[in-house]
């Protein structure tokens, strides 16, 4: 039986990640700092700190695994901004334990980091893997030295990596300090109070590429599954929403009137006004989810629980 292990595991994207290979004969062991609970019975669960060096070093031995997904990270831009240290820390010191260990231990498993568009200069058009590096945030700077070390661990120890350079993606579960799940959960509160309301929003001009987590991991897993990959692939729908025209969506779902009111907190320093995903090289992986249908569910979530 074929080995995974996924770091971050017990986070937004890993339960998705998880369920996409419970669908295939795989051996999965969840990694994260805490164990949240929500795991499937049949999917073993490690205890792992990806800043512990002899903690992942541990782990990785023990388990020997023929593939690795890293989803353990400072994933917020926001977040990012607050604490440009602890990201550098987690982002590119935490992926060079988890490359040092499979270097040591098991230097045939194949690996997938994930990246972030944030990696790329600003562009008014769709941007493909060719298209300029030129972060302009800690996060997207984080990961561009993270692939900086995949293709040096390729070219120096022959390991096998690849890396995404993945697009904005949501779904039940996001933390809503995200833009659609805050938007979501902010109207369906409105709703069920029975009054009418105010939602308070950041910049709505800019446009973004958002999927469905969904697709995202079924690429993922195409990706780590793939003979001879590139080293890069860019993940995303092709199409880019202003957050203004998504907004009004999910307020239409709601039978209240809700204002709308800018609050400057919710603005980063320096935001992107457009990031949409040329998303030729993984079209064919791609199922392509109506944005919108998503994020129906996601306030019919917040509605009901």
């Amino acid at each position: 039986m074929k080995k995974i292990l996924i770091t971050g595991a017990c986070g937004f994207v890993g339960k998705y990640l998880i369920n996409e290979f419970l669908n295939d004969e795989y051996e999965i062991l969840a990694c994260d700092i805490n164990n949240n609970g929500k795991l499937p019975s049949n999917v073993k669960y490690a205890q792992m700190n990806i800043l512990d060096n002899e903690q992942v070093n541990k782990v990785i031995k023990d388990f020997m695994p023929n593939y690795l997904i890293n989803l353990a990270a400072v994933s917020s831009v926001g977040l990012s901004w607050k604490m440009p240290q602890k990201t550098i820390e987690v982002n590119v010191i935490g992926t060079l334990n988890i490359l040092e260990a499979i270097k040591n231990n098991c230097i045939n498993c194949k690996i997938l980091l994930v990246g972030s568009s944030e990696e790329y200069a600003i562009k008014n058009e769709p941007l493909t893997e060719e298209s300029n590096i030129n972060a302009n945030n800690p996060y997207g700077i984080s990961k561009i030295a993270q692939e900086n070390f995949a293709k040096m661990y390729i070219e120096k120890y022959g390991m096998k990596i690849v890396c995404t350079r993945s697009f904005n993606h949501t779904g039940i579960g996001q933390q809503d300090n995200f833009v659609i799940p805050s938007f979501c959960k902010q109207v369906a509160e409105i709703e069920k109070s029975g009054k009418d309301g105010t939602i308070y929003v950041g910049n709505l001009s800019a446009y973004r590429d958002i999927s469905d987590v969904e697709d995202i991991v079924k690429v993922y897993k195409a990706l780590l599954e793939k003979e001879n990959p590139e080293l890069v692939y860019n993940v995303g729908s092709g199409k880019a929403y202003k957050i203004e025209e998504l907004l009004n969506y999910i307020i239409s779902l709601s039978r209240k009137k809700i204002n709308i009111e800018i609050d400057k907190e919710k603005y980063r320093d320096i935001d992107t006004p457009y990031i949409c995903c040329d998303n030729t090289k993984i079209k064919e992986y791609f199922k392509g989810t109506d944005i919108k249908e998503t994020i129906k569910r996601m306030y019919e979530y917040y509605k009901n629980n």
